[in-house]
């Protein structure tokens, strides 16, 4: 193929070719026959049609096992040529035999088939071809001007077939790095990309392995845009097998990078809705592609002229809460956990589930299948916690939100074991009160005992403010109106709001100073010239950041303007630290710039 570059000549590879030929071969011939039939094969006597045939049925079994392309009508075209070549014989004869000679001792070729004949032996026998390859390449790459690396570009690596190759081309590489002479190095680099984890030997820690539980000498892989040739150099492995690896975490799709996929569904992109489809979805690729196919297959339905939206505020809702049951394909990998695996989503990461006991039995792998299925990752805020994937947490709420035990709602059950974690001795360094009102808030809804709820959420943070660090107030605000909701879909979000933001039986004036840690005798008045005090401020700022936490809940993103003006109203009761409540108010004036 290189003949399209006058800079370049074309690569053969005689001892893949040769090899490939050896494996096509019935294991049942016995050492005569099979090396004539190999010899026919490579000098055509069986003809050039057929000599040609053979070839593509090669390319067809081992297309996707061994180092062969998939067949097309390019590639048939090429094995058509490469068939008729005369060099291609004399390579074969001369220089591939030879090297099977020299690799497999006076039984050549055909040892190759010996090996590979037997489930056990096909590793070998993979491992093997791929040193031909790595030789092929290497002998391509000594002559004629070429650049430093020959590139394989291998996709969902992750496949029964990609693990195969990845696992040979490493001990390939492996043993002729061991030779007493090695061979001088082969140009060839892989960049393979796996939605799964590899096995890539103790020296590399999985995405979500907690701190505490990693060895001494073990790295967690860069993420993208850290990731270089040096940093492999100086943190590779010491294993002669590990070494070769370099495992660099792919980031999830930007908010850029989803507007640029809507555009390609040749429906009105909308940044609103690609910031949707962003937030919903944590920018998980599979997931990002099935709801903007949703999103496409409504419009079209629906007829949207192209001077339209198409798309209120209650249809994303609907939308989101009908499509999260549709691609369920991340559940098939968990079918005998998938009960556990719902019943702990209500916790803010794996390790507090497992202390409150969510878990039916603990000693389960889940959580290392997890791990190898890449829907864990530490999460810095909580310690370096183990915390799902946004999406896949998302889809496991919503189921929640659907299952019951013991005649309860299952959601009420998490959530209050979780609360009771929070105040136990168990608890570890991070702050128990908001612990427990993040699973307060989660089990709000417009009932009595909902209401009640939020009630107490309000008066712990009410009750704080100017008696904490503002910057702790504002983190502790930020963490426990984070909290999931359970929020009807079918209700319109200004009726929810209305619902949740009149306390029932509310003492004027008095609120605001019944906290739950109490009020600061120095604090300014609760109610300032405006009138407003400032418990109906913090009620409003729960509810508004409450919502806006969940694209579910709040797909336009509506009511960062009221998180906006109600941070600037609080700034009014602060008697230290207003500059932290304003520059927090700027963060989502630049999130209405970004867009």
């Amino acid at each position: 193929m290189g003949n399209r570059w006058p800079q370049f000549s074309p690569v053969k590879l005689p001892r893949v070719v040769l090899g490939n030929l050896v494996l096509s071969l019935d294991p049942e011939l016995g050492q005569e026959e099979a090396e004539r039939k190999l010899y026919d094969l490579v000098r055509g006597r069986r003809g050039i049609p057929d000599n040609a045939r053979t070839l593509q049925e090669i390319f067809d079994l081992l297309g996707g096992v061994l180092p062969v392309p998939p067949v097309g009508p390019v590639v048939a075209g090429l094995i058509d040529r490469v068939a008729r070549g005369r060099r291609l014989v004399e390579l074969l004869e001369r220089r591939a035999m030879g090297w099977y000679r020299d690799r497999l001792g006076p039984g050549g070729a055909l040892g190759l088939l010996r090996t590979g004949e037997t489930e056990d032996g096909f590793p070998l026998a993979a491992q093997i071809v791929c040193e031909a390859l790595l030789e092929d390449l290497r002998e391509g790459w000594s002559r004629g001007w070429r650049p430093l690396n020959c590139l394989l570009l291998l996709d969902d690596a992750d496949t029964p077939c990609g693990r195969d190759f990845l696992r040979a081309l490493t001990a390939a590489r492996t043993r002729r790095a061991g030779l007493p002479e090695p061979p001088e190095h082969d140009p060839l680099l892989v960049v393979a990309a796996s939605r799964s984890w590899p096995d890539l030997g103790s020296h590399w820690n999985l995405p979500g392995t907690p701190e505490r539980l990693t060895a001494g000498g073990t790295r967690y892989p860069p993420r993208a845009r850290r990731a270089s040739h040096a940093d492999w150099l100086t943190g590779r492995a010491p294993g002669p097998r590990e070494r070769w690896w370099y495992p660099v975490l792919l980031p999830d799709l930007s908010r850029a990078e989803v507007a640029r996929m809507r555009e390609r569904t040749r429906q009105r992109p909308g940044p609103g809705h690609a910031g949707f489809v962003h937030a919903l979805t944590g920018g998980y690729p599979p997931a990002v592609e099935h709801l903007l196919a949703a999103m496409a297959d409504r419009e079209r339905r629906w007829g949207v002229r192209e001077e339209e939206d198409g798309w209120t505020e209650q249809a994303l809702r609907t939308l989101a809460s009908l499509e999260l049951r549709h691609p369920q394909s991340v559940f098939r990998d968990f079918s005998n956990d998938l009960d556990d695996l719902v019943t702990i989503s209500a916790a803010a990461n794996l390790t507090d589930a497992v202390e409150a006991g969510l878990l039916s039995r603990p000693w389960r792998p889940m959580p290392e299948e997890l791990e190898k299925r890449m829907w864990l990752r530490t999460d810095p805020a909580q310690d370096m916690a183990p915390v799902f994937h946004p999406w896949f947490r998302r889809l496991l709420l919503r189921e929640l939100t659907r299952r019951r035990r013991g005649g309860r709602p299952l959601w009420d059950v998490a959530h209050e074991r979780l609360e009771n974690l929070y105040g136990s001795p168990r608890e570890g360094p991070r702050d128990g009160l908001s612990m427990v009102m993040y699973h307060r808030l989660a089990r709000v809804d417009t009932g009595p005992a909902g209401l009640e709820r939020l009630r107490e959420v309000v008066a712990l943070l009410d009750g704080r403010f100017n008696r904490i660090d503002m910057a702790e107030w504002v983190r502790q605000y930020n963490w426990i109106t984070s909290a999931p909701n359970r929020l009807p879909a079918d209700v319109p979000l200004d009726d929810l709001y209305g619902d949740l933001i009149l306390e029932p039986g509310k003492r004027p004036g008095g609120a605001g100073r019944e906290g739950a840690d109490g009020a600061d005798p120095g604090s300014p008045p609760d109610r300032p010239a405006g009138g407003t005090d400032r418990a109906a401020v913090v009620r409003g700022l729960v509810i508004d950041r409450w919502f806006l936490s969940d694209p579910a809940t709040d797909p336009l993103r509506g009511r960062r303007q009221s998180v906006r003006e109600g941070l600037g109203l609080l700034a009014r009761y602060a008697a230290t630290g207003r500059a932290v409540l304003v520059n927090e108010a700027r963060r989502y004036d630049r999130e209405d710039h970004d867009e």
